[in-house]
């Protein structure tokens, strides 16, 4: 019967384009898809930035948040491999020489700004602290000491900004190193009803730059040394501040964020610390939760896009359908012969049906290995378009990625196959049927 089936199908050339057709439907489908799947790793790569597995937000309290006792339970906790204090202020600043400017905060040379103090050995254990700085346009002169020596006299405590945030100060003799800029934040605590509210000013000097992955959060964001005599508690926020604010989390190899998070509030207990995100307030998330609403809107859109890119093959088993029904119109004579030879009703149904599963399984194989081709060789495919038609896909002055990039997954490109395949099957039931209902009286006499 398969052979038969076979001869049927490929009979005529013209039958092939049926064939090639659903090839050509699930091969877009599953190329750009991959497509999108690099995209979407792309984006969650950048929207993460700095955040770690976990981040720690510890309940306010009237005393001062100490790190240490929090640092020694948060590594204590046996899938947490490292963590770092963060200590964050919100400030405004103006370039230097427009200090006077910050009396009038609605002027358009003053801004806010996101001002973090961190440990810079323990960030580089738990973030991409030190890949940052070496993939600057401006890095630190010294990685192990990347905010300088503030001990030394007239030295300013030192500040690293983003490469984006760089291109905003006026240009020197070493790019945006050396160039001060005036900080003014208010106090941690704030003064009861009544009281003078007193803002504190402090003056930083540039030490670097650093390579933002997050372009929107590097815009507003600069990074100081936590605590010291170049710290931003010292400097700025003084000794009624925290020693930090919030904790990020580095989770081993093979632990899961949820796992984690447990592991990290049984640790927080045990050492008779407050439980984050519990009745006194404070939070425990993870780097996917806090960019929920982001993640959750890529994802729904490449969901879309595969739903639309899905109806490519639905129309493409039109054609499929069409072929296998003129067929059988086509060999009413042969149909009405095999059934008077003992073919039974549902014997001629699965020879119609076998015609369009062979069909619909050869180009759905064919698509995938194409896609999968296509994806595998994808900067050829680029350079040839570029160089013989001069169509450029991605433009390296438009987007920050230098090719294509396409992430294959293997589960998902072969469940789109199989639905390929039986929407093939679902299409040739009606021809199927057909046949089986044919007499083959009728069948014999049919001109």
């Amino acid at each position: 019967m398969t052979r038969l089936a076979l001869a049927w199908l490929f009979r005529r050339p013209v039958q092939g384009l049926a064939v090639l057709g659903t090839a050509v439907g699930l091969g877009s489908l599953l190329t750009v898809l991959a497509v999108l799947n690099g995209l979407v790793e792309f984006d969650r790569a950048a929207v993460r930035g700095p955040l770690s597995d976990l981040l720690v937000i510890p309940p306010p309290s009237e005393e001062t948040a100490a790190w240490g006792p929090w640092k020694e339970a948060l590594e204590s906790a046996p899938g947490v491999e490292a963590a770092a204090p963060h200590l964050v202020a919100y400030a405004i600043w103006v370039p230097e020489g427009g200090e006077g400017r910050l009396a009038m905060t609605r002027n358009s040379d003053v801004n806010g700004i996101q001002v973090v103090g961190i440990d810079p050995m323990e960030e580089a254990r738990v973030t991409g602290f030190l890949a940052s700085m070496e993939g600057a346009n401006f890095p630190p002169a010294d990685f192990n000491a990347p905010f300088g020596d503030a001990t030394a006299f007239g030295a300013r405590p030192g500040i690293l900004i983003s490469d984006a945030l760089s291109r905003a100060l006026p240009p020197g003799k070493d790019g945006p190193r050396g160039v001060q800029l005036e900080l003014a934040a208010l106090p941690p605590v704030l003064p009861p009803e009544g009281e003078e509210l007193l803002p504190a000013n402090g003056r930083f000097q540039v030490a670097g730059t650093y390579q933002g992955s997050d372009y929107k959060m590097a815009l507003d964001r600069v990074l100081v040394k936590r605590t010291g005599r170049g710290g931003l508690r010292y400097n700025l926020l003084g000794r009624d501040a925290p020693e930090f604010t919030e904790a990020l989390v580095k989770l081993r190899p093979g632990v899961g964020l949820d796992e984690g998070k447990a592991q990290v509030l049984a640790a927080l207990a045990a050492a008779g610390l407050p439980e984050p995100g519990g009745p006194g307030g404070g939070s425990l998330e993870s780097w996917e939760e806090r960019q929920g609403v982001f993640l959750a809107a890529i994802d729904n859109e490449r969901r879309v896009v595969t739903l639309v890119l899905f109806f490519v093959v639905i129309v493409a088993a039109f054609g499929l359908f069409a072929v296998v029904g003129a067929l059988v119109r086509e060999k009413v004579r042969e149909l009405g012969v095999l059934a008077a030879l003992g073919f039974s009703p549902l014997r001629r149904a699965a020879l119609v049906g076998s015609i369009g599963g062979l069909g619909s399984l050869a180009g759905s194989l064919l698509g995938l290995g194409a896609a999968r081709l296509i994806v595998a060789n994808r900067a050829l495919v680029e350079r040839f378009l570029e160089e013989r038609l001069g169509f450029v896909l991605f433009r390296k002055d438009l987007y920050v990625m230098d090719q294509i990039p396409a992430l294959w997954e293997s589960n998902q490109a072969w469940a789109l196959t199989l639905a390929c395949f039986g929407v093939g099957l679902l299409f040739t039931l009606a021809p199927a049927i057909s046949a089986a209902l044919l007499r083959p009286v009728e069948a014999l006499r049919y001109e």
